[in-house]
């Protein structure tokens, strides 16, 4: 894989400084602590905290997974799936060699034919989180929360309008009133206003019968981490970077659960979750050709958002909230439980039915 050379600045020096490097070469920044790997700086981070003149590069740093120059493909999708990285460190007996940045590892799997059998309808989210384009900011707030999503499509008389993101709202205010929109939290002095000042009227778009390789070039080339899925004027759902690494590591088999977002302060759950993911492809495995599951958790206050994405014959999404983890994760699978079971009883009618009108 290609290794980028970002600028790499002690976790003393101020995030000043991170700010003109992003500038100027528009790579995440490299933060060291004592002469060893200590996170990595994006745009993203500083918009979540407020008055980043006054901070230090360390304080605002995300600790990310690390690579080896050996990594493969695989290796580099797994530490990119487990949060929201737009580039991971390569380390070579402590010492950093570059990055790998995730528009490098989406360039790869088109270059090693990894997406090619698939097509957009087995990866997308559907259906998509909408909102109307005459909605207020908080209501498009309130939605990003329901679901634990970072962008809506945004829709006029029921038709493709737009495209509206966390960053989108959070730009166009003050860094502290920023770091409410990252977290979800309190009221802002936009909330009243309605999105259509905000919302990006350009949208690339592809439709569900578009390879999954196609997709990603349009992604690459757009620069953009999303598409809308569109037929006819109408949006039928949504393809993100994540889906296309969830849909990479998929092809490793057997299913597998994949978990990301989780605090660091809830890290040993990550092995209970992935045992009742598994338990749950054991139960429904076979019966709607079950490929893995995808769970991203969000911390949201005192409680947590859950989102889960299962990959089969179809692709079935389902989400949930709860101050308590393990109950917001129980509802998210026995949600896809329920939906899987369903396919299968009505699969199952139908194939009855057209047997009876001997057409099997």
């Amino acid at each position: 894989m290609q290794i980028e050379k970002p600028q790499i600045l002690d976790a003393s020096e101020p995030v000043s400084k991170a700010i003109n490097e992003l500038e100027r070469t528009g790579l995440p920044v490299i933060v060291t602590k004592n002469g060893r790997y200590f996170g990595i700086i994006d745009e993203r981070a500083i918009r979540q905290h407020a008055n980043p003149s006054r901070e230090k590069c360390g304080t605002i740093a995300e600790k990310t997974p690390v690579l080896s120059p050996d990594s493969t493909v695989l290796d580099a999708c797994k530490a990119f799936f487990a949060g929201r990285f737009k580039a991971i460190p390569i380390i070579s007996r402590g010492r950093i060699e570059g990055a790998v940045t995730r528009h490098t590892l989406l360039s790869e799997l088109l270059a090693e034919k990894m997406l090619s059998k698939k097509r957009v309808s087995e990866v997308m989210t559907s259906p998509v989180a909408s909102i109307d384009i005459s909605a207020t900011v908080g209501r498009a707030r309130s939605e990003l929360r329901k679901h634990n999503i970072r962008r809506l499509v945004v829709t006029q008389n029921g038709k493709l309008a737009g495209i509206l993101s966390v960053f989108d709202l959070a730009r166009a205010v003050s860094p502290k009133e920023s770091y409410a929109f990252y977290r979800g939290g309190e009221k802002t002095s936009l909330d009243e206003r309605p999105i259509v000042s905000y919302v990006k009227r350009e949208v690339e778009s592809v439709s569900e019968s578009d390879s999954l390789a196609s997709a990603v070039r349009k992604m690459l080339e757009a620069k953009v981490a999303a598409l809308v899925v569109e037929e006819g004027g109408y949006p039928r759902g949504i393809v993100t970077a994540k889906d296309i690494l969830h849909a990479a590591l998929s092809e490793d088999k057997p299913a597998q659960v994949f978990v990301s977002g989780l605090p660091e302060e809830n890290r040993d759950f990550a092995q209970q979750i992935v045992r009742e993911g598994e338990k749950l492809l054991s139960r429904i495995g076979k019966s709607v050709k079950a490929r893995s599951i995808a769970v991203h958790i969000k911390k949201e206050g005192s409680g947590f958002a859950v989102r889960a994405q299962l990959l089969a014959r179809r692709t079935y999404n389902s989400s949930a909230s709860d101050f308590v983890l393990e109950a917001a994760v129980s509802r998210v699978f026995e949600e896809l439980r329920r939906m899987a079971e369903r396919d299968k009883a009505s699969g199952i009618s139908k194939r009855r039915n057209r047997k009876e009108e001997g057409l099997e």
